[in-house]
């Protein structure tokens, strides 16, 4: 081989492992980590790259800024970014609370079948009604729990279901089946018109409050619950019970089932949590805080704020992986629980916990969502920034 094609093909090489290390870098691994909307002077520290600035039309959005594209030697376009004002204050959660929620409809939560004169018959199934399908109305009549189903029913050969699944809206015909012993028409299907458990608050901004870090789901089908309403009341811990590898520990607390003893109306359910104008006692919050943007989240030192055994307080935890986001997503960081208060008391993260803030230098940064099973001390959060974006 000529000595000159040999040098081309060294030099290739040479620049060809250059790149792959300069992109395996710390500093290009911030770069991909920075969201689509950052905060003012966040800066780019990856070697070789230039930023050039341009403006954002008009909008009536105030926090919209410049733009500021970031290129390979200036010449290779990588990443754009849009500069967002400073992200609100909001106070502390980290408060046990009961939830309560009824709701849309009916939710269908699994199918069976209807012994008549003629035998065993399932209407839903012959429907093609499915397990986590929110049952909405019959007949154009809107179902107003279990009971009001099953009076729609009577009498009525063939109805028209309303239903939503997903994010469809369907109608299904059906044909009700005349149960042998009791008379009553039915769908053959069991349904589930409320759900209650314990939770975390996560912060307030302005009167609404934010709790969870995940939607409400029904506990047979996994499916969100679509939401007619519900609350949230304050709880008592009467119990943590730890969590241990390969067993999920829990708080068990008391709490009012009774609307009348709320402080916050529940007007949304979804991905990233529950949340809905508060109307109970200050003492329910800790201090006002700012909300860090995704990206300035970083491994180390952490502060986790619950009331795992009754009392407000903090505990010392890390962030110990970071996931790159630049769109809403509930698993963005991963951290472990170093206080050995807690992991004396609960062995670390435990349902009951969710909605759980985390304080990184002084800044809400994330909210707990999930627990390991086999490693009770680490659990999944959701980046503060992407709540706040879809609960408001």
């Amino acid at each position: 081989m000529p000595m000159k094609q040999r040098t081309r093909q060294t030099i290739a090489a040479g620049l060809s492992a250059l790149l792959f290390f300069w992109y395996l870098s710390p500093g290009m691994r911030a770069l991909r980590a920075l969201p689509e909307g950052v905060e003012p002077g966040t800066a780019a520290s990856a070697p070789l790259i230039f930023e050039a600035a341009r403006p954002v039309r008009e909008s009536g959005d105030a926090r919209l800024g410049g733009e500021r594209v970031l290129s390979l030697l200036g010449l290779v376009p990588l990443k754009t970014v849009r500069e967002v004002g400073p992200l609100p204050t909001v106070r502390l959660g980290g408060a046990t609370v009961g939830v309560v929620l009824y709701t849309k409809g009916v939710q269908v939560v699994g199918l069976t079948a209807v012994e008549t004169e003629a035998g065993a018959q399932s209407p839903a199934s012959a429907a093609g009604l499915r397990k986590g399908d929110a049952l909405l109305a019959v007949d154009g009549q809107a179902v107003s729990g279990a009971v009001g189903l099953l009076t729609l029913l009577q009498d009525r050969e063939q109805v028209e279901l309303t239903i939503q699944r997903g994010t469809s809206r369907l109608t299904l015909p059906l044909r009700p089946a005349r149960e042998r012993d009791t008379g009553q028409y039915k769908l053959g299907a069991w349904v589930r018109e409320s759900t209650s458990g314990i939770g975390t608050l996560s912060f307030l901004r302005g009167n609404r409050f934010c709790a969870l870090g995940h939607g409400v789901t029904d506990v047979d089908t996994g499916v969100n619950l679509l939401t007619g309403g519900g609350f949230i009341a304050p709880a008592s811990v009467t119990a943590a019970v730890p969590g241990a590898s390969g067993r999920v520990g829990e708080l068990a607390g008391v709490f009012s089932t009774r609307a009348e003893d709320g402080v916050g109306t529940i007007d949304t359910n979804g991905d990233y949590g529950v949340a809905g104008p508060y109307h109970g006692p200050e003492d329910l919050w800790g201090p006002a805080v700012p909300v860090a943007a995704a990206s300035q989240a970083h491994t180390g030192d952490a502060t986790l704020y619950c009331a795992a055994d009754g009392v407000w307080r903090g505990y010392d935890c890390r962030i110990i992986r970071l996931k790159v986001q630049s769109a809403p997503g509930i698993q963005g960081m991963m951290i472990e629980v170093s206080d050995g208060a807690l992991l004396s008391l609960t062995g670390g993260i435990v349902p009951g916990m969710s909605g759980s803030p985390v304080l990184q230098d002084g800044r809400l940064i994330g909210v707990v969502t999930h627990v390991f099973v086999n490693e009770p001390k680490r659990g999944y959060c959701i980046y503060a920034q992407w709540m706040l974006d879809k609960l408001f």
